[in-house]
């Protein structure tokens, strides 16, 4: 790749930022207050991030282009489209969370074959994931391994995105590789889902707080994924939506699991989906 041309339109945006505004909120004191500026430049940081590799990279095609080969081409425009997705991502888990909290958000319950859309998740994980963080180590995911679970009474999209962030997360605090693993267990009126990774785990007095939407717990591990923090935020929101629950339990440098619970679908719900 011909590196100096995208490096003299990325030095130009970093000292020339454009100003992000800053949204109106209410006035918190005190901790709320500073995890609240915590948050908005968290946002700010994962914002500008994508729009200035879609600035730079364009400016670039459109300067240079003639003066690239076709496969630096194609690099700078796959570069442009993966720094898109990023930006819908964080968009879109602005918006869910803001509708989550606000209560503006209506579940749309109805059995659904976990079996299914856990095995959906997983092929989509390891897709993205399998090769690992920035060439690191290499991460496996496997489960659930039996086929003959009873439907849950979830929302298929809201459990899908649950799923998704959460393997995320697994992902993220394993750094090095490892095994993901997806277990299914049902009860009598309510069906577990444990996520269980091998990484570097979660330290104790982080672990009943990272489920709130300004909470981080290491931000040099999770500048080498996508996302701000909302995700776990989100997770709980919409467990609690579905009449579920999500909670996690971890040792430094033993792993993590998280489990989550929905309620069993009765014979009398719609068909599954």
């Amino acid at each position: 790749m011909s590196e100096h041309y995208f490096v003299e339109e990325h030095d130009h945006l970093s000292t020339t930022p454009t100003p992000t505004p800053t949204p109106t909120l209410p006035h918190p004191t005190g901790d709320a207050q500073r995890l609240e500026s915590e948050f908005l430049a968290i946002i700010s940081h994962e914002l500008r991030s994508p729009l200035a590799a879609i600035k730079g990279y364009a400016a670039t095609l459109r300067r240079h282009g003639q003066k690239l080969g076709r496969a630096e081409r194609e690099e700078y425009l796959r570069a442009i489209d993966e720094a898109s997705d990023r930006l819908d991502l964080l968009i879109s888990r602005l918006m869910t969370l803001s509708h989550l909290e606000a209560g503006t958000l209506t579940p749309r319950l109805a059995p659904v074959d976990m079996v299914h859309l856990t095995r959906e998740a997983i092929a989509s994980a390891q897709y993205r994931w399998g090769m690992g963080i920035a060439g690191k180590g290499k991460h496996v995911f496997a489960g659930p391994e039996h086929d003959n679970v009873p439907p849950a009474l979830a929302d298929l999209r809201l459990q899908r995105d649950v799923l998704d962030i959460v393997l995320e997360n697994a992902v993220k605090y394993s750094p090095d590789g490892g095994v993901i693993r997806v277990e299914l267990a049902p009860g009598d009126t309510m069906l577990t889902i444990r996520v269980y990774d091998s990484g570097i785990g979660i330290p104790p007095e982080h672990l009943h707080r990272i489920f709130d939407r300004f909470h981080q717990v290491d931000q040099r591990l999770t500048r080498e994924v996508e996302g701000a923090g909302l995700g776990l935020a989100i997770c709980k929101r919409s467990m609690e939506l579905q009449g579920g629950a999500i909670w996690a339990e971890s040792e430094p440098g033993g792993g993590s699991v998280f489990t989550m619970t929905l309620p069993l679908a009765k014979p009398h719900d719609e068909w599954m989906i």
